[in-house]
């Protein structure tokens, strides 16, 4: 009994905890009450368009639509953080959040509504998105010492999965009882603890020194990344990693009404069981790097990549209920184990002046890239079957991770 105590507590790791630090403690309340919104906002916004169209068709283009400003501008957003001050990017991009939301409700609340006018306002607010993913991510960087950085991150991780538990209840529960612009209302007002913690509680002062950027231009801000990768292997190569398993792993997600249509001849309940099992083990991965030791964060990153593997796998060739759902646990603590870790080695290895930029490279890899996967995945599935197509895809994912990552090993 006392080996197993002495064994846990050799795993348990509360020395670097970021909550101790009081700018963290108003940024993850920020955030998450933020996400809470966002979430609500999400769900509520797409049975708006299924309201207003009754189709199929037009949920499937509103989706690109949404997925298309992410994709669009990932990567200039990671200038714009690196160009002017974080703090105050930031809080302008949490003010401007607040008019889109509002907009819409306004809008729905008068019945003017229209299904490109609803593409049109969405897109606007995707657009801050795509600058407030990574600048989010950075900022981190900026009010925690390095050592704290991988639970700091995994402490975002877990605000973000709670709130994704939670928003979409609120949706639910708003859309039953009130009415449906009402969600629109609560994610513009949810943007308002985080603004007032920006304004008035955060306290900032930049890590370096802000070189002027006259004469430098785009394609120069560029070079100086790219400069930095041929000097730096490891980064690419674990940025390759995060490409590999969002194509190849998160991507096939989507196939999760298949796989209970199919496979066990189910609907929207059973769907609904598998997505929360993914939420509850992305929960406990964030939990496991919270309170444990992460040493080796590449070789996390394998461990990470295997277990998504078998549980991909899992999925799709069981035909016991209980075990689908375990495995669907497994997917989502693959998820927080793989994310964060790239996330806090990309940052912890990158200068402060360029990390918005590589950083844009980090976020344009895991949600860019995601449409994309999801859709090939989706088309493929219907041409090779879907035990086989999963098969190609976690072959790819699990070859690719393990050469990028001893490609890392060898060049950091």
């Amino acid at each position: 009994m006392e080996l197993r105590f002495k064994s846990l507590f050799n795993f348990l790791d509360l020395s670097e905890n970021p909550i101790r630090i009081k700018n963290f403690r108003y940024f993850i309340l920020g955030h998450f009450i933020s996400f809470t919104g966002s979430w609500a906002y999400n769900t509520a916004i797409i049975w708006l368009v299924y309201e207003l169209t009754r189709s199929s068709f037009y949920l499937g283009i509103f989706s690109l639509f949404n997925s298309l400003p992410i994709f669009l501008f990932s990567l200039l957003a990671g200038l714009i953080i690196d160009r002017f001050n974080r703090r105050t990017l930031l809080t302008l991009v949490i003010f401007l959040g607040i008019l889109p939301s509002f907009l819409l409700g306004f809008v729905a609340q008068e019945g003017r509504l229209t299904f490109w006018l609803v593409v049109a306002i969405n897109m606007i607010a995707v657009s801050l998105s795509a600058v407030d993913t990574p600048l989010r991510q950075v900022f981190i960087s900026e009010i925690v010492p390095t050592n704290y950085l991988t639970k700091a991150i995994s402490f975002q991780a877990l605000s973000f999965n709670t709130a994704r538990m939670i928003g979409p209840l609120l949706a639910g529960l708003i859309i039953s009882y009130g009415k449906l612009y009402q969600c629109f209302y609560l994610n513009a007002l949810s943007y308002l603890p985080f603004l007032v913690f920006l304004l008035f509680f955060i306290k900032y002062e930049e890590t370096y020194p802000r070189e002027p950027i006259e004469g430098r231009g785009l394609i120069g801000e560029f070079k100086e990344v790219f400069f930095f990768f041929r000097q730096n292997p490891n980064i690419p190569a674990v940025l390759g990693t995060v490409f590999s398993f969002t194509f190849f792993g998160a991507s096939i997600i989507i196939l999760f009404p298949v796989i209970v249509d199919k496979i066990f001849g189910g609907g929207g309940k059973e769907f609904g069981h598998l997505s929360s099992m993914v939420g509850i083990g992305a929960i406990l991965g964030s939990f496991y790097v919270i309170l444990g030791k992460v040493k080796d964060k590449l070789n996390k990153l394998w461990v990470s990549t295997c277990v998504f593997a078998l549980g991909a796998l899992g999925v799709v060739w069981s035909k016991v209920w209980w075990l689908t759902l375990f495995c669907c646990l497994m997917l989502g603590f693959a998820f927080t184990n793989f994310y964060p870790i790239a996330n806090s080695y990309i940052q912890e290895n990158t200068p402060s002046e360029i990390r918005g930029r590589v950083v844009s490279f980090f976020t344009f890899s895991f949600l860019g890239v995601h449409p994309l996967g999801s859709f090939l995945a989706g088309i493929l599935t219907e041409k090779i079957g879907l035990g086989w197509l999963v098969c190609s895809y976690m072959v790819f994912l699990v070859l690719g991770n393990f050469l990028l990552i001893n490609i890392a090993k060898l060049r950091k």
